[in-house]
């Protein structure tokens, strides 16, 4: 797809003090390149509706934080990612730090494709490094991905970057309200601060207008159990996100109709903010929402369906055709580890027919 086919959404600038190599308190004027993030997506096989709700939430996220924990510990041999060569798809076993690094070079890619302003902290290896500016995004690549060859190393001081972001969003707050907008903070870890206490950190959070996101990178139940803690303590607007297959599992439990792909678990990750995703792994949607969710993957064409508000059956029905005819896009199951459709029609007739009867194809 040919980026020149887009022309930029401009959104309102706003003031944002940068460390480092980029030690200017400028203000950036945030163009979201439109067809840029297109054409990038598409390579990633993202479905056209995907496609459109990161390009609109770009507009209401203007800046993001990744601040990425690059400590000893994300040595360790418990991570997964996915791996596709051929057309085939496999999750194989890999270091905590390479499936963040992995990751990380996709929301690199995406911030300078989209031209979407944001820093990346790592805790220990380097001053921060800003992508999708247009400063320098060349320069700071180039040093984060010397970054993830050089390996993790050292502790885990999240609280001195915690209260770092925190006095870069303060700056930008006025523009942000102003202009009905929010920063994001991803915090990507795997275990606790060596710096303090990361609640008390957070809680300015509570105060200012973010969307703040949790990248576990471990499946330690006391890990999880810490940041969950810290979760429910600061009642922040916050994502608890766990790796790919982990999240895909906790879906499956509540909405099992949905196959969670991976351009979803990417999406999260950089931040992107629709409830109907963060309720994924909570508890089974409404009808409605199980809608809201097929337009925001698969686009306006999901409303070519039959209303599944008035026909539960019909809707199902017409779905299964679309997706036997290839009318909608599959993604790779990290659960089955085979491709399939985003939306399972036998199972959402099962989820939401009253009648409980079988489905006619």
């Amino acid at each position: 797809m040919k980026s020149q086919g887009y022309n930029p959404h401009v959104v309102e600038a706003v003031a944002v003090p940068f460390e480092g190599q980029n030690a200017q308190n400028a203000t950036v004027a945030v163009s979201i390149n439109e067809g840029g993030a297109r054409e990038l997506l598409c390579l990633h096989q993202w479905p056209v509706g995907l496609q459109d709700t990161l390009i609109s939430n770009l507009k209401r996220i203007p800046f993001r934080f990744f601040i990425c924990d690059d400590s000893g510990s994300m040595s360790s041999n418990d991570g997964k990612k996915l791996v596709e060569y051929g057309g085939k798809h496999k999750v194989v076993p890999c270091t905590r730090w390479s499936e963040l690094s992995t990751a990380l070079e996709f929301h690199m890619s995406l911030a300078r494709a989209a031209s979407a302003p944001s820093e990346f902290r790592m805790l220990n290896s380097s001053e921060p490094l800003l992508i999708g500016s247009g400063l320098n995004d060349e320069a700071a690549y180039t040093t984060l991905e010397t970054i993830f060859k050089e390996g993790p190393r050292g502790g885990t001081p999240l609280c001195r970057h915690i209260r770092e972001v925190i006095e870069k969003v303060k700056a930008m707050e006025h523009q942000l309200r102003s202009n009905r907008q929010l920063a994001c903070v991803i915090i990507a870890t795997d275990g606790e601060s060596s710096d303090g206490d990361v609640a008390q950190a957070m809680t300015p959070l509570k105060n200012l207008p973010v969307w703040v996101v949790i990248r576990l990178c471990t499946d330690d139940d006391r890990v999880v159990d810490y940041w969950n803690n810290i979760d429910s303590q600061l009642e922040l607007d916050m994502d608890v996100l766990d790796d790919f297959g982990g999240e895909a599992a906790e879906v499956k439990s509540a909405n099992s109709w949905i196959t969670y792909g991976l351009p979803l678990h990417r999406m999260r990750e950089f931040g992107i903010v629709e409830k109907e995703f963060d309720l994924l792994d909570e508890a089974l949607l409404s009808v409605e929402q199980m809608k809201r969710v097929g337009r925001l993957i698969y686009g306006a064409a999901f409303d070519s369906l039959p209303p599944p508000e008035m026909d539960i059956a019909d809707f199902c029905s017409a779905l299964h055709k679309a997706n036997k005819s290839g009318g909608y896009p599959q993604t790779f199951c990290p659960l089955t580890k085979n491709l399939q459709p985003w939306f399972q029609p036998d199972r959402i007739n099962k989820a939401y027919n009253k009648n409980k009867g079988c489905m006619v194809s």
